[in-house]
């Protein structure tokens, strides 16, 4: 059966999402699957066409940047060829082309499903407002034009502007979690390096953006430090993101701190690992955020997580009890959480077990798999 992933962004690129779509094509090539994937060029170097891990990946070349999507006429007229050829579309949510996807896929009888990984959420303005309507009517078109859409967790979709609207077209599917290796001799380095004299390390990662809440957190250090003055905070992942300048309006915030402050910049996959296991506690400080990925894969890795109460990211430790839920929108509240899971981190590691049975990753392809063979 030939299946068509159609999504903005994919490997290399970086984001919770394209780690997600990577994951469940090569689940489903080992599983005699044709997974295509049609995707922008969005760097230079990138080939047009490779396979990647069993993946036939290709990429239509840009014309221009507009907020955190790649406008390509190529993609466009690609969609139409693509569909045509398979059995099966699925889209992976934001897209900006989704609507047109879905419209071929109706026109031609391909069933699409959707795959939701959080509502568009832009800074404050305007021209941001203006883009997150346009966008959120196109993809409202998509889904009643999809057989449904795969959702991570009803907690995020109940408090979705979009998806609370279309809850007969729900299916909730777990993200699959790849289990992470370790190089123990690079992590020993890491901890002589980061844990001198009994430091604690704090960890966050992401894109620098608004959303992520990393000023919230940068406001909650002093807080921590009175309580745990031998405390570090490891930052992994992009300060300087084309498409917001978020970092720059927190930079004055950022040096006030700084000396609390490690920053390894954006780590590679096999380097994930030995970031999550050198912490004692990882964060989520979001905004706003749909299931960030990087709190799962830190319990993997036997660290607790402290998140912010909000929407789809607070779940996952609300079901697992591997952390702690703090108040949203407050650096008062977030230090109080950090420093209680400090101090009682054994309390926290101790329901690993749960975690292992809740995300299982033969079981998120099992259910792609039962999807995409629905007649």
């Amino acid at each position: 059966m030939k299946v068509l992933f159609v999504l903005t962004y994919y490997h290399p690129h970086w984001t919770g999402l394209t780690q997600y779509a990577k994951r469940v094509a090569e689940g489903l090539t080992k599983r005699d699957f044709e997974v295509r994937v049609l995707t922008t060029r969005h760097e230079d170097y990138l080939p047009s066409n490779e396979i990647i891990e069993g993946v036939r990946v290709l990429r239509s070349n840009v014309w221009f940047r507009l907020s955190r999507t790649m406008i390509s006429l190529d993609l466009v007229w690609r969609i139409v060829r693509e569909i045509m050829s398979v059995d099966k579309v699925i889209a992976f949510l934001p897209f900006a082309e989704v609507a047109w996807a879905g419209l071929w896929a109706k026109l031609l009888g391909k069933k699409m499903w959707l795959v939701h990984n959080g509502d568009l959420v832009l800074p404050a303005g305007i021209g941001n407002r203006i883009l997150e309507k346009i966008y959120d009517e196109s993809t409202q078109l998509a889904i009643k034009l999809s057989e449904g859409i795969v959702i991570h967790t009803e907690d995020y979709a109940e408090n979705s502007r979009l998806l609370s609207k279309f809850r007969d077209k729900w299916k909730v599917i777990l993200p699959p979690i790849a289990k992470m290796k370790t190089e123990k001799q690079e992590l020993e380095k890491l901890r002589k390096k980061l844990r001198p004299n009994g430091f604690k390390i704090v960890g966050f990662a992401g894109r620098f953006v608004e959303e992520k809440g990393f000023d919230i957190l940068l406001k909650s250090i002093p807080d921590v430090v009175k309580h745990v003055p031998n405390v570090k905070f490891f930052f992994a992942g992009e300060m300087h993101v084309a498409y917001e300048n978020f970092f720059e309006k927190s930079k004055e915030l950022f040096e006030k701190y700084k000396k609390f402050i490690i920053s390894a910049g954006r780590l590679k996959l096999s380097e994930m690992a030995n970031f999550y296991k050198v912490c004692d506690v990882f964060v989520i400080s979001s905004r706003s955020d749909c299931f960030p990925v990087t709190q799962i894969e830190a319990m993997f890795c036997f660290v607790p997580v402290v998140v912010t109460d909000i929407p789809g990211a607070r779940w996952p430790v609300k079901q697992t009890g591997m952390g702690i839920v703090v108040e949203r929108h407050s650096p008062l509240a977030l230090a109080e959480g950090i420093v209680e899971v400090l101090n009682n981190v054994q309390k926290y590691k101790y329901n690993f077990g749960r975690v292992k049975k809740i995300f299982d990753y033969k079981k998120s392809i099992d259910d792609y798999e039962k999807l995409i063979k629905q007649n």
